[in-house]
């Protein structure tokens, strides 16, 4: 492994376990055993390391929506890659835990996310009119799935807080039990058809 994959993992590790705020650069070079100076060769302020663990988790989640899309139209109900989708920002949870203070201090963060919120619901309007049209969803009336889209982004960005601050359950499932409330939403206008082969799938 490459010693820039290593700071980048041991910094992961630090930033996840004690938050960004609370780790130095100085303090990931020691747990690594590598001195000062050969951690800033690489990255030569903490701020670097930050925007490439974030740009790793984009590229993570970019291969994963991608493979949602292409799935989209199958009748699959994609619940293993909303699962992954899940997994990787629980690895990368420092970022949501902080993604506030990142976004200002970091205008390529405000503008990935903007994006990237942008395109999530893009994937979830196409989602609904296949399920729709497929039979799986009521039809709509008056926007009124708007709404739910609005609700389903919301838990994708906020149940991460969630998670690391309140979860009292089997750390094992912990991915599940969220996905799992993700679903209850998104279901909340299913048919009985849908409910069937959603049953099925799961």
């Amino acid at each position: 492994m490459k010693t820039n994959e290593k700071i980048r993992n041991q910094a992961l590790m630090l930033f996840n376990d004690k938050g960004v705020d609370q780790v130095s650069s100085l303090e990931i070079s020691q747990a690594l055993k590598i001195s000062y100076g050969n951690l800033t060769y690489h990255y030569k302020k903490k701020d670097d390391i930050v925007l490439a663990l974030y740009s790793q988790m984009q590229q993570e989640l970019n291969t994963a929506i991608n493979r949602l899309v292409q799935c989209i139209f199958e009748e699959t109900f994609y619940l293993k890659l909303v699962n992954e989708i899940f997994e990787i920002i629980w690895d990368y949870r420092f970022i949501y835990l902080n993604i506030n203070s990142l976004m200002n201090q970091f205008e390529f963060i405000a503008e990935s996310e903007k994006s990237y919120s942008a395109t999530r619901i893009k994937i979830l309007n196409r989602a609904k009119k296949y399920l729709i049209q497929e039979g799986y969803l009521k039809p709509e009336a008056n926007n009124n799935y708007e709404s739910l889209i609005q609700n389903l982004n919301m838990i994708l960005y906020g149940w991460i807080t969630d998670a690391k601050l309140f979860y009292e359950g089997d750390e094992a499932k912990k991915i599940e039990v969220y996905v799992s409330l993700f679903y209850n939403v998104a279901l909340t206008h299913i048919t009985e058809k849908g409910r069937k082969r959603y049953q099925q799938i799961k």
